[in-house]
């Protein structure tokens, strides 16, 4: 295929971005990705995704002016064919002439076009180099925790490994492996899905114990992660081994990393990042279970305790005994809607002063604002966007509680 007729179906993926039916048959996916879509994950989701993804490598770095071309073109983009809005709306949100904005689309959508352009390639030299496929059972983890509902909690890094190692104790090989636990007597919880962490850490354990070499498990405090560091006598781990690439699937899910390092003391060691827990709570409020588990995801680099509530009955209850920081209201909800639960909300002395943020498909920001609302996303929100705003409604006044930015992509 031709770059220019490339451009053309990226464009063209572009104004049908919100169209599931249209995205489902488009031929841009498979220019771009030799990675399979799983059942769960449809085409559609899945070119949506790598597409707004790609769009985001192109955002300006912080200390940009916001008067720059990079910012003019990015945002361009971001406007028209991300949030939907008309050529007009996009004019006035820029402050630019249309013929202006014009070039800043075209201009963006050269930037965007090579970007993904160069992936096809990359993945076509992939390809070409016959580089093993994804094991069936990396996919099928990978599918599971596409439909994965997050419950991260403040947990105890002593129980976590404690539970962990009695994992090892039942398998009559594993019983001769020993780890050696060293860890400080205070350390912060961290903020995991346990069920999640147990599996990680116990393939991790299992790849580098030998019966005749103790494993050694040490923490270290950062400022946003507690890192638990792993080394053996022979910490030696093929980066192709599945239980790796699944311990990696795991632990990144939650907003964790997986590593492998030099030891300062000589050879190897595994690192294994957890989130820091902190108090800071968002309670979400929406009747989708989708739209949870996508939220728990976008949080899940930024260390929030995110609390659910499917109805509105359970979500006033939740305000007043969770007492969250922050609060995400979805406006089309059964039986009581979100502008009734908005209204109990800021009527209610104790739960009158948490920002409550509507996210909905409605275009009704002024409504919203007028009932004490603190912010007005429009649906589907974006990762970016919903962090941004967040941090923007609820800064902790101690640094060391404080919501820390995003991590870096594959961190």
């Amino acid at each position: 295929m031709e770059s220019d007729e490339f451009r053309k179906q990226v464009k063209d993926a572009l104004e049908h971005l919100h169209d599931t039916a249209y995205l489902q048959v488009h031929p841009l996916l498979p220019q771009i990705t030799t990675t399979a879509t799983s059942d769960r994950l449809t085409r559609a989701q899945k070119l949506r995704g790598l597409l707004k993804d790609t769009l985001e490598t192109l955002r300006p770095q912080a200390g940009t002016p916001a008067s720059s071309p990079e910012w003019r073109s990015y945002l361009a983009l971001r406007y028209r064919y991300v949030q939907g809005m008309s050529m007009a709306q996009t004019e006035s949100k820029l402050g630019v002439s249309l013929r202006q904005l014009q070039r800043e689309l075209h201009k963006g959508l050269d930037a965007l076009s090579q970007l993904l352009w160069d992936r096809r390639m990359t993945d076509a030299m992939a390809v070409a180099s016959s580089i093993k496929p994804v094991s069936s059972e990396l996919q099928e983890l990978e599918s599971e925790l596409s439909q994965w509902e997050l419950a991260r909690q403040p947990s105890e890094v002593k129980t976590l490994v404690q539970d962990t190692l009695w994992m090892l104790t039942p398998i009559p090989e594993q019983q001769a492996l020993t780890v050696q636990i060293d860890l400080p007597t205070h350390l912060p919880p961290v903020l995991i899905d346990s069920t999640l962490t147990r599996q990680a850490l116990f393939k991790v354990i299992r790849l580098i114990a030998r019966p005749s070499s103790p494993v050694v498990l040490r923490a270290s405090l950062r400022q946003w992660h507690v890192d638990l560091i792993l080394q053996g006598q022979q910490t030696k781990v093929p980066p192709d081994a599945q239980d790796w690439q699944m311990a990696e699937l795991l632990i990144g899910q939650q907003g964790g990393a997986l590593a492998i390092q030099e030891s300062p003391a000589g050879g190897q060691q595994i690192v294994l990042s957890l989130p820091r827990a902190n108090q800071t709570r968002v309670l979400m409020i929406d009747d989708n279970q989708a739209i949870h588990r996508l939220f728990e995801r976008y949080l899940a680099p930024h260390q929030y305790e995110v609390l659910h509530a499917y109805s509105g009955q359970e979500a006033l209850r939740l305000a007043v005994e969770a007492r969250p920081h922050l609060i995400t209201l979805d406006v089309m909800l059964p039986n009581m809607d979100g502008w009734q639960i908005l209204r109990d909300l800021t009527q209610n002395p104790a739960t009158k002063n948490i920002p409550v943020i509507v996210c909905s498909v409605l275009q009704e920001p002024a409504l919203a604002f007028s009932m004490g609302a603190r912010a007005y996303l429009k649906k589907p929100v974006e990762r970016v966007e919903l962090a941004t705003t967040l941090a923007q409604l609820y800064s902790p006044a101690s640094p060391s509680s404080a919501v820390p930015p995003p991590a870096p992509e594959g961190s």
